[in-house]
C-alpha cells in the first residue's frame, strides 16, 4: 500500500500492478468461460450479483468477516424461501428490503465494529 516502502524492500510496484491487472483479467476470462454454458452473457447480467453483494456488505458490516458470512447465509436463505413461496422474481426485493431495514436500524451493519474503527481514527 505504500510505494516507498515497497521500493525500500526492492519490490517494483509497476511490475506488481501489471501482474495484478493481468491476473484480474485472467480470472474474469475464466469466470466468463464457466458462466457461458449456463446461458448468454449480457451487460446487465451482473446487476443481481452486484445488488446481492452490496446487500451482504451492508447487512453484515464491512469490518466483520463473521458478519459478512452470517449476512450472506441470511439473505441467501430468505431469497430461497421467497422464491419457493412467492415468485422467483421477488427474490431481489429481499436484498433491497434488507438494505433499507439495516440502514434505518443500524447504518454501520449488524455485526460491525464501529467503536474499534472510531478508536483507530
Amino acid at each position: 500500500q505504500d510505494e516507498r516502502t515497497a521500493l525500500t524492500f526492492g519490490i517494483n510496484s509497476d511490475v506488481v500492478g501489471a501482474f495484478s491487472m493481468g491476473l484480474g483479467c485472467a480470472l474474469a476470462a475464466i469466470a466468463s468461460i464457466v458462466i457461458l454454458p449456463l446461458g448468454t452473457i449480457a451487460v446487465e447480467g451482473g446487476y443481481e450479483v452486484l445488488i446481492n453483494a452490496l446487500a451482504v456488505c451492508i447487512v453484515g458490516g464491512l469490518g466483520s468477516t463473521v458478519g459478512i458470512l452470517v449476512a450472506s447465509v441470511l439473505i441467501g436463505y430468505s431469497q430461497t424461501i421467497t422464491a419457493n413461496y412467492l415468485e422467483p422474481h421477488w427474490m431481489m426485493l429481499v436484498s433491497l428490503i434488507a438494505i433499507a431495514v439495516v440502514l434505518v436500524i443500524k447504518p454501520s451493519g449488524l455485526f460491525s465494529h464501529q467503536k474499534e474503527l472510531e478508536e483507530r481514527i
